[in-house]
């Protein structure tokens, strides 16, 4: 059932961005598509796993989103985009060395204020924040040493079904013709303890994410 709900309400947000993009009435939206890198991180609660730190992983990000026009420098930009994100640790036992990675996954709808920096010319800088609600898609542990065979273990149930927390970041659009391409840095500071109340220990965990993402408006 849970599983059902979200996948109506993504398939809801997406038919409602994309009937908005379509409306010859509403000329001032444009639809576009972006990808790129994360680096990604946690904050928990206690700070270190098991007396290790956590380390910055590097993960995917990409989707669509809308970019709604309003009066003066201003619009919002609705998105829905697939976030890796998580953590990973290092440990050496001996001359043995490996890596501990927490793979944490999510359908990521962030509402975005926008701001341009510059009224008019081809290039404009931006700046924008807003909330993002996410929900997760895959939660597992990937243990890689060398000279041994990669263990994964599915970690799911230990993990919310959802998060929510803000973005922020910088953007520049790039006007070429008909076609607009942008570049965004952002930062995503994840306020919900994704860990289920039946965990011990780490008692929180609270996603730390960049996302640095290239796209195509229309």
């Amino acid at each position: 059932m849970q599983k059902t709900g979200r996948s109506l309400i993504l398939a809801l947000t997406l038919a409602f961005m994309f009937s908005l993009a379509a409306s010859p009435a509403l000329a001032g939206i444009k639809s576009g598509i972006k990808g790129g890198i994360t680096l990604a991180n946690v904050k928990s609660v206690p700070e270190t796993f098991e007396g290790y730190n956590w380390e910055t992983k590097t993960g995917l990000a990409g989707g669509v989103f809308l970019e709604i026009g309003l009066p003066g420098p201003i619009s919002i930009q609705p998105e829905v985009l697939y976030v890796q994100k998580g953590a990973k640790i290092t440990v050496t036992e001996g001359e043995v060395t490996g890596t501990f990675s927490a793979n944490i996954d999510y359908i990521e709808v962030p509402l975005l204020l926008k701001f341009n920096l510059v009224s008019g010319g081809l290039t404009i800088p931006s700046v924008y924040a807003g909330p993002y609600f996410g929900f997760n898609t895959k939660a597992e542990f990937v243990t890689k040493a060398e000279g041994y065979p990669e263990i994964k273990e599915d970690v799911k149930d230990d993990i919310k079904n959802t998060e929510f927390g803000v973005t922020f970041g910088l953007g520049l659009t790039q006007k070429l013709g008909v076609i607009k391409v942008t570049l965004d840095a952002r930062y995503d500071l994840g306020i919900s303890n994704i860990i289920e109340e039946t965990v011990v220990e780490p008692s929180s965990i609270k996603t730390r994410t960049w996302l640095f993402m290239a796209g195509i408006s229309f």
